[in-house]
């Protein structure tokens, strides 16, 4: 939302700083210096406001938090001396004599010190990429690389006015998207939701139903981590899910694949892989991250898991059989735990 409510006051300030360049309003002088250091003081801003962002997002469901870089105010604190400074001097630009603007002899103080953020921003997806989801990745890059274009054709064309345009657009995409996927996410773990799974299974293409996996996963002794434990480990046994969400997310690290919380204690991975081979080994990569996790932590309670594994065959007429084979194969092997005491 500052994001938004920032490149909206570009928007008028630069709307205003072309109807006041103009020598027939020289009465306005005082005005058209001001709008021009303010928005030249607010410009770069929202790009560290978008790393604000950026962080944030990344944040929103992972134990560990990534640490703020102070660093990057430096850039902001030396455009905005160099904008206040140009009220009545020659440094980022100046107005003439006769109400016009011109570019000053340290213009290149803000190209400078956006693009500093661009890059610092693109670096920071990247560096993240894990992350986020395909779609993120794509979004948020472009976020930060459409304005940057825009801003050089500005830069070498001055009359034509893109860079808010180009990032109003951009931002009204990022907005809708946001709004979308926060539909399908989960709000405990940033896992993606039960409408996520019906949008998934109602649009999938016919060509891939044949090589599908699902995992339906069930925390074990869920109701006791709630009645034993709850008031240590928050309501409702909030923190063993969202442990158990980041250990699905760390041993399930491949692109194709989908994480859902169905609801309480009930997770469903749908992976697109023929091999069940390879659908074992992420498998197994979950129960070691899982137990390395209770060795770890050393919880009053022990994180455990029951699971059906399943493929389509030509066996399930569609892919909800495929749900059911799988949820059909997990109660299965939760109860033979339970005759055989391992649930205790």
């Amino acid at each position: 939302m500052w994001i938004m409510a920032l490149t909206l006051l570009c928007l008028i300030l630069e709307i205003f700083s072309v109807m006041l360049n103009n020598s027939n309003l020289k009465q306005f002088m005082l005005l058209n210096r001001l709008v021009n250091i303010i928005g030249f003081i607010v410009a770069p801003s929202i790009l560290y406001v978008g790393y604000l962002f950026s962080k944030e997002w990344v944040n929103m469901y992972h134990k560990e938090k990534i640490k703020m870089n102070y660093i990057l105010l430096l850039p902001l604190l030396i455009n905005a001396l160099g904008a206040l400074a140009s009220y009545n001097k020659n440094v980022i630009f100046y107005i003439t004599s006769n109400n016009l603007y011109e570019r000053g002899h340290l213009f290149f103080i803000l190209p400078c010190v956006s693009y500093i953020y661009f890059i610092y921003n693109l670096y920071f997806i990247y560096r993240h990429r894990k992350k986020f989801t395909s779609w993120e990745y794509i979004l948020f890059s472009s976020f930060y690389i459409v304005p940057a274009l825009g801003s050089i054709v500005q830069l070498i064309y001055p009359n034509y006015l893109v860079i808010w345009n180009s990032a109003a657009i951009i931002i009204v995409f990022t907005y809708i998207f946001i709004l979308n996927d926060q539909s399908h996410k989960d709000s405990l773990t940033g896992l993606e939701n039960r409408l996520s799974y019906d949008h998934y299974v109602e649009n999938i293409d016919a060509k891939m139903v044949n090589k599908l996996f699902f995992i339906y996963i069930d925390i074990d002794d869920f109701k006791i981590i709630n009645d034993k434990y709850g008031h240590h480990e928050g309501d409702e046994g909030d923190e063993a899910i969202k442990a158990f969400a980041d250990l699905l997310a760390q041993s399930f690290v491949l692109r194709k694949k989908k994480l859902i919380r169905l609801g309480g204690d009930e997770f469903l991975i749908i992976i697109e892989e023929k091999q069940q081979e390879k659908i074992v080994f992420y498998i197994e990569n979950l129960i070691r991250n899982v137990n390395n996790y209770n060795d770890i932590e050393k919880k009053s309670y022990k994180l455990k898991f029951s699971y059906g594994m399943a493929g389509f065959t030509s066996e399930h007429e569609n892919i909800y059989q495929l749900f059911e084979h799988a949820d059909q194969l997990m109660y299965e092997q939760k109860q033979s735990k339970i005759a055989s005491g391992a649930m205790n």
